[in-house]
Parts: C-alpha cells; structure tokens; sequence
C-alpha cells in the first residue's frame, strides 16, 4: 500500500521564510505549494488537494486571519496553522477562535512546526 504524502499549502509575503520553510516540508516528505499572498492561494491553490494551512498573519493585502475566516467556511476540516511575528495576544485569541490548530510565533521553531502538523 501506497501512503499519500500530506500536501501542506505555505503563504507568506517573506519569499525567504516561504522558500526556507517550502524546502524544510519537502525533506519531511510533505508535499508543498508556496503562495507569496492569500490572494494567490484563493486564486490557484487545489485547495480541495490540500490537507493543510500554514499561514502568515500579516501580509499585504488580505491579512491571514481573512485568508483563515474563508478557508475555514469553504473547508471547514482543513487544518490551519497561523505564524506571526508578533506578540499580540489580541491575534492568538482571534486565530485560535478562527479555529486554528496551532499559533506560532516566528521566529518558528522546526520542532513547534513537526509538532502542529502532527496534531
């Protein structure tokens, strides 16, 4: 039996962050598709492919948190996970009440990833 590699979607506006973290799943054996905006992924994602969310908060354009409200009435059991920067509780409350899976602060850790995206 052949096991499908899980195909994580990554959008971030930080084309270094977004190339690091696209090769770092790749040597997970995930499967990526890398979106330089949220309006990019809504654009041209398979999103019905995709299995997971990894997505910055702050971007130009729609923000993730707008990216997260849409995915999660379209694919309500996508699983997301939203990165940023910043320490604002006032986003962990609204990510998590969005129904994230994970928040996580960037710098990322491999290790907080690996573990977001086994849950």
């Amino acid at each position: 039996m052949t096991v499908k590699p899980r195909s994580v979607a990554i959008v971030d506006d930080d084309e270094a962050f977004l190339d690091a973290t696209t090769s770092f799943l790749q040597s997970l054996g995930y499967k990526t598709h890398s979106y330089a905006s949220a309006e990019a992924f809504l654009e041209s994602a398979p999103q019905d492919e995709i299995s997971c969310l990894l997505t910055d908060v702050n971007m130009p354009g729609m923000s993730g948190l707008e990216l997260q409200a849409i995915i999660r009435a379209r694919h309500p059991t996508m699983h997301i996970i939203v990165m940023t920067a910043l320490g604002d509780e006032t986003v962990r409350r609204r990510a998590m009440a969005g129904g994230a899976a994970c928040l996580l602060r960037k710098p990322i850790l491999a290790e907080a990833l690996i573990r977001c995206l086994g849950e």
